[in-house]
């Protein structure tokens, strides 16, 4: 399977991304104690590392969103706009994670304006951002214009549900990082084995490639 830049650099991402996500959450189920990547840490350089992966990330994810823009012309409406609202969310989650999570040191605690900033932006965000990734692959569902990424992305719903499973009969699983590895790998693999063209001329007249 030939791969564009794009989708090389986001799945490396992504991969990256996913193994902060799930050090965590196995970390948590193991010991009852979040990792060091985690909020709760005092250890400052594997909290900027995580950072800088989740900023990086988020950046090359945005980046096949926009790439594949030709692609999303031949999808509907909802598809078409929910895109815009996930590469937004990509966006703030970027700058966050980039420009106000490297310098908010856990050794003097997490307060100020600051601290307040970043919890504006990136909670709701974050959350934009997996709503948006799981209506995204439904929407997209019976769409070939975008290969497999869509099939990864309609994975949330179930994955969702195992994640609040677990809350109930193991709490110390349950995690994030599930859907964060999710959303991730399905946004990822958007336009990979799409059997539609991604030209905006071979959409408007299927006949051209005839």
């Amino acid at each position: 399977m030939s791969l564009s830049r794009h989708h090389t650099v986001a799945l490396a991402a992504a991969g990256c991304m996913s193994a902060v996500a799930i050090t965590d959450a196995v970390t948590h189920g193991l010991t009852g104690h979040y990792s060091v990547f985690s909020d709760e840490s005092e250890n400052w350089p594997a909290l900027v590392l995580s950072a800088v992966v989740h900023g990086l990330a988020y950046v090359a994810l945005a980046w096949v969103l926009l790439r594949e823009g030709d692609r999303f012309a031949a999808t509907n409406r909802v598809a078409r706009a929910t895109r815009w609202v996930v590469i937004a969310c990509l966006g703030v989650l970027a700058a966050g994670f980039l420009l106000i999570q490297p310098f908010l040191d856990p050794r003097g605690g997490y307060d100020g304006a600051l601290y307040e900033t970043f919890g504006v932006l990136v909670g709701p965000a974050f959350l934009g951002m997996l709503l948006g990734s799981m209506g995204l692959g439904l929407a997209l569902l019976r769409s070939p214009a975008l290969g497999i990424g869509p099939r990864m992305l309609a994975l949330m719903l179930p994955v969702l549900g195992v994640t609040v499973l677990l809350g109930w009969l193991a709490p110390a699983w349950a995690h994030p990082a599930y859907l964060e590895t999710t959303f991730s790998f399905g946004l990822a693999l958007l336009g990979v084995r799409a059997t539609q063209p991604a030209t905006r001329a071979a959409i408007a007249s299927p006949t051209a490639a005839v």
